[in-house]
């Protein structure tokens, strides 16, 4: 796992900053690995019903994902960091529009079903959480909360992975885990935690404890999530 971050010290011999996010959000990480729902994944023993509620959420999540990234563009100052999420925000609608709906259209989500979704109580708290970070600290913030959401998948699906390799090669959502693990994601992930470091070079300690703060909340906002799919009744994935 430690592969996720390519470098612990920067030219002046400190710890990158991504490596103090990662030290305080790992153990939150590996309890997120330990979710009843991620884990019947793993094995393939969670309900179909189950996974097309998470599906849903997750859709309605990655659009409110994708307008907060172009609100984070919006601060973007440089063209190497407008490039930057320029290139973050293709890939994300990519996965969206071109594997997360087909992948819903397979599991028998209609457009009536999507149009009468809408985002549970723990994922609209999340959400919302994220864009009072951005809107009250900044880019940084911004930043650093949605780095969280995607480093931690790569994470859990990583352990997993490695964990149940047998389990998971036989399970009917495998797919997930493939797509968690893939070279493309691993890249996306490190490249995100690279211009981070960047920004953070020089941060000040109050700031850079301010980051890792919002680091560490959205982790325990993720663990919720997990929790919420599997208490859920509502196999619909929420309506309006």
């Amino acid at each position: 796992m430690e592969d996720m971050i390519r470098s612990k010290e920067n030219d002046a011999g400190r710890k990158n900053f991504s490596s103090v996010l990662y030290e305080k959000a790992r153990p939150l990480w590996a309890e997120s690995a330990e979710k009843s729902f991620v884990r019947s994944m793993a094995d393939g023993t969670l309900a179909s019903e189950r996974f097309r509620v998470y599906m849903l959420q997750d859709y309605l999540y990655l659009h409110d994902y994708i307008d907060i990234l172009k609100r984070i563009r919006g601060y973007a100052e440089d063209t190497g960091l407008e490039d930057f999420l320029d290139s973050v925000i293709r890939e994300t609608e990519n996965e969206l529009y071109r594997m997360h709906i087909p992948s819903m259209k397979r599991i028998g989500i209609d457009d009536e079903e999507i149009r009468n979704c809408a985002l549970m109580p723990e994922f609209r708290n999340y959400i919302d959480y994220m864009r009072e970070q951005l809107d009250d600290k900044g880019l940084l913030a911004g930043l650093t909360a949605l780095l969280q959401c995607s480093w931690n998948y790569a994470y859990v699906a990583q352990l997993l992975t490695e964990r149940y390799p047998n389990e998971i090669a036989a399970s009917s959502y495998r797919s997930w885990f493939e797509a968690y693990t893939c070279a493309e994601y691993i890249l996306a992930n490190q490249n995100w935690i690279d211009v981070l470091d960047a920004k953070t070079a020089d941060i000040g300690r109050e700031a850079a404890e301010d980051l890792a703060d919002i680091f560490v909340t959205c982790a325990r906002y993720e663990n919720s999530l997990w929790d919420a799919l599997l208490k859920t009744s509502d196999v619909q994935g929420g309506m309006r």
